[in-house]
């Protein structure tokens, strides 16, 4: 009996292993810095989409790289988030929160992460310097 349970149990045990490892080790956003950063507003009659040129990509991608998430207390925050209010780093989307709180969520990690409020007020510059406006929910 228990080498029967071993064998049903040992391989679950090690497969939820190697996905909590995953997870784990994919917690801190990683971005190329020459990367082309395209900001991307759609919403209302607007439709706005913008290669940002060299300083403005620079500062956001200084603002997205390296930020860390906790997969445990992160959870769904309820800002409203779409595609169609981004930021596209290289091959990576990150939604902006569409309403005012400091939340992005990395499509390509599933995860929402917080950045400082003068981080945010730069980003939501940003956008309103190329015709956007926040909140836009």
């Amino acid at each position: 009996m228990k080498k029967v349970l071993l064998r049903i149990v040992l391989p679950i045990v090690l497969v939820f292993g190697v996905i909590a490892l995953l997870c784990f080790s994919c917690s801190e956003t990683r971005l190329r810095q020459n990367a082309e950063v395209t900001l991307t507003y759609v919403y209302g009659s607007k439709n706005i989409v913008v290669t940002l040129p060299g300083d403005e990509a620079q500062r956001v991608i200084g603002i997205l790289d390296g930020n860390s998430y906790d997969p445990l207390s992160a959870g769904m925050p309820s800002c409203g988030f779409t595609s169609d209010v981004s930021l596209k780093v290289g091959g990576r989307l990150f939604a902006i929160a569409c309403d005012t709180c400091n939340c992005l969520f990395d499509y390509g990690n599933l995860h929402f992460f917080d950045i400082p409020e003068e981080d945010m007020a730069y980003i939501h510059a940003l956008f309103e310097k190329y015709g956007g406006k926040f909140p836009c929910v």
